[in-house]
């Protein structure tokens, strides 16, 4: 199986399990007192968790698309934009290339 398909990144195991620390982390912020604990001091509660810098670095800029590439989860990358204020338009607007307003546009049609 192709791991991009027309554009979208198939979640394999692999991509699983190269990202795991990352979507561990992410699928932590369900609860409003983990959400503060990483809004209080963002690397340092990944690195808890077993984050990599560069892992940490993705998270920091805010960079969807890259966090894509390197096997995040759809689903656990809401839970990040959640706790970080960025909205499900703004985050696939980002992994799809485009701006929010043509995010939008194409989801009217």
């Amino acid at each position: 199986m192709d791991d991009v398909i027309l554009g979208a990144y198939v979640f394999t195991g692999e991509r699983s399990a190269h990202s795991y620390h990352l979507n561990k982390m992410a699928n932590s912020l369900r609860s409003a007192e983990t959400r503060a604990q990483f809004q209080a001091d963002e690397a340092g509660y990944m690195r808890a968790m077993g984050c990599s810098d560069h892992e940490i670095a993705l998270v920091h800029r805010r960079d969807w698309k890259a966090m894509m590439e390197y096997g995040a989860s759809i689903y656990l990358l809401l839970k990040i934009g959640a706790a970080t204020g960025h909205p499900l338009p703004e985050i696939g607007a980002a992994t799809g290339g485009m701006t929010v307003a043509e995010y939008q546009a194409k989801k009217a049609h």
